[in-house]
């Protein structure tokens, strides 16, 4: 009997929710208005949002032929601080074409490089510090390259990091042209890695070390979403996203990145327990840049690379990307299918609302949201609802309260109330929908959905204004 009760109430609780959803006023002795139910036609267009897709090398705009949201940027500290304290922003802007990228309505990824293997001997340290910390660290000719890898426990080395990603924060921490950084600054390529074993060996700092490069970034980029190669002790205190700079091959993937967020790992460099970081994609962004830029893209390797981006719910990958692939060559067809899977993809699946309302009146807006894509979207941007005129004029708006960085894989109701001007004309208007870049105020985010208007808005369906009584 206990079950009975349990099991019918219950399924009382699921018919009221599909009562209020579907517009049910709830109240006793008064008619419910007539609700209209909107179903927007699902795309499948490639949509180039912000803050997804292939992200190109800044240094290259001429070479990009594919159409990116993102551009990276590695920093060295040779060029960031060519005289100690004195930081050359400028020339770094002029270097990877800030200005360019701003007009092209892209955003950037920066990593800090203290060594970047190259075809010739070099230090991507400037020279003062290579004095100022006594010339402390290994020289190396390598398989992979040349370069100079400092002794990451110099505490000169240290005290003067932290100086400068102090001074970088406090060029860009409120740059919303700067969307990312990546912690770089420890090992090859900013990639917290030396070399870990055999001829050439490279000892790696211990956690205790690293962990105050850490503390640099966290304490200055108090703005920015920060993103580490793998998962670690602090990567995982301080909410980090990660980046997988070795997307597409299997073992570096599957049985690498995704086994060492699922399942934490013991670091071959240090020894230490490193934490798993299961969900750490539902808040911070998995990131990173393919192992080959064109290798994983091919038919026989695309849906590897599809499952791949499902299961680490990667949002963004570059610089080593096919940005630089013609529009409707060989490998576009797998290039737009790779797109349409990574990163946020909106679809409004249904519209309620009320049919006719009188001006002064609140429309009532319950849609039921679609995220189709691998990850959400990892920015507070207001989703407005608004009303058109038959000109396409906005009469009146509203910013919800609804977080959209709560929209994960899978569906999401939200509910907005849109109050109308008390002199609206009487007729017929449409009921729109947008995603507001905060920045600029307008449309910024494009929903998988037909009925997109010249402004960027979506169309939900026709409401009627009527005269009242």
């Amino acid at each position: 009997m206990l079950k009975k009760t349990q099991g019918l109430t219950a399924k009382l609780i699921q018919i009221c929710a599909v009562l209020l959803f579907c517009g049910g006023s709830g109240s006793v002795g008064k008619a419910a208005p007539a609700m209209a139910v909107s179903y927007p036609t699902e795309t499948q267009a490639v949509l180039y949002n912000p803050y997804i897709g292939f992200v190109a090398d800044a240094r290259d705009p001429q070479r990009v032929k594919q159409k990116i949201s993102l551009v990276h940027a590695n920093l060295t500290w040779r060029d960031l601080e060519p005289e100690e304290g004195s930081y050359d922003f400028a020339g770094l802007e002029e270097k990877f074409h800030f200005n360019h990228w701003k007009d092209q309505g892209a955003r950037i990824v920066l990593r800090v490089v203290l060594d970047y293997p190259g075809e010739e001997s070099h230090m991507d340290i400037p020279d003062w510090l290579y004095e100022k910390i006594n010339k402390t660290g290994i020289g190396y000719d390598l398989t992979y390259g040349k370069g100079f890898s400092p002794d990451y426990s110099n505490t000169v080395l240290i005290a003067s990091h932290k100086k400068l990603i102090a001074a970088l924060a406090e060029h860009y921490n409120s740059d919303p042209f700067v969307a990312f950084i990546q912690l770089g600054s420890i090992g090859h390529w900013g990639e917290w890695h030396t070399m870990d074993s055999g001829p050439g060996y490279i000892p790696f700092p211990s956690r205790s070390i690293t962990d105050q490069y850490v503390e640099h970034y966290v304490r200055s980029f108090t703005g920015k979403q920060m993103l580490m190669r793998r998962p670690t002790l602090a990567a995982s205190r301080y909410g980090m996203g990660l980046y997988n700079d070795a997307f597409g091959k299997h073992n570096a993937t599957i049985d690498g990145f995704l086994s060492w967020f699922t399942n934490g790992y013991t670091s071959w460099l240090t020894q230490d327990e490193e934490p798993a970081m299961r969900n750490f994609w539902t808040t911070s962004p998995s990131g990173g840049e393919f192992s080959d830029p064109k290798a994983y893209l091919q038919d026989s390797t695309i849906d590897e690379s599809i499952l791949q981006a499902k299961l680490t719910h990667v949002s963004w990958l570059g610089p080593s990307a096919p940005w630089n692939e013609e529009q409707g060559g060989m490998l576009q067809a797998n290039i737009d299918r790779f797109l349409r899977t990574i990163g946020y993809r909106f679809v409004i699946q249904k519209a309620v609302y009320e049919k006719e309302i009188i001006p002064g009146g609140t429309v009532h807006v319950r849609l039921l949201i679609a995220n189709r894509g691998t990850a959400p979207f990892y920015f507070k941007w207001p989703l407005e609802i608004s009303l058109a005129d038959t000109q396409g004029n906005t009469l009146a708006s509203v910013s919800s309260s609804t977080d959209i960085r709560k929209w994960l894989p899978g569906t999401t109701p939200a509910t907005v109330f849109l109050k109308l001007p008390k002199r609206l004309t009487p007729g017929q208007y449409t009921l729109q929908a947008a995603i507001l870049d905060p920045i600029t105020g307008k449309p910024g985010v494009d929903f998988a959905i037909n009925g997109r208007q010249p402004d960027g808005r979506f169309s939900l369906g026709k409401l009627t204004v009527s005269g009242g009584n």
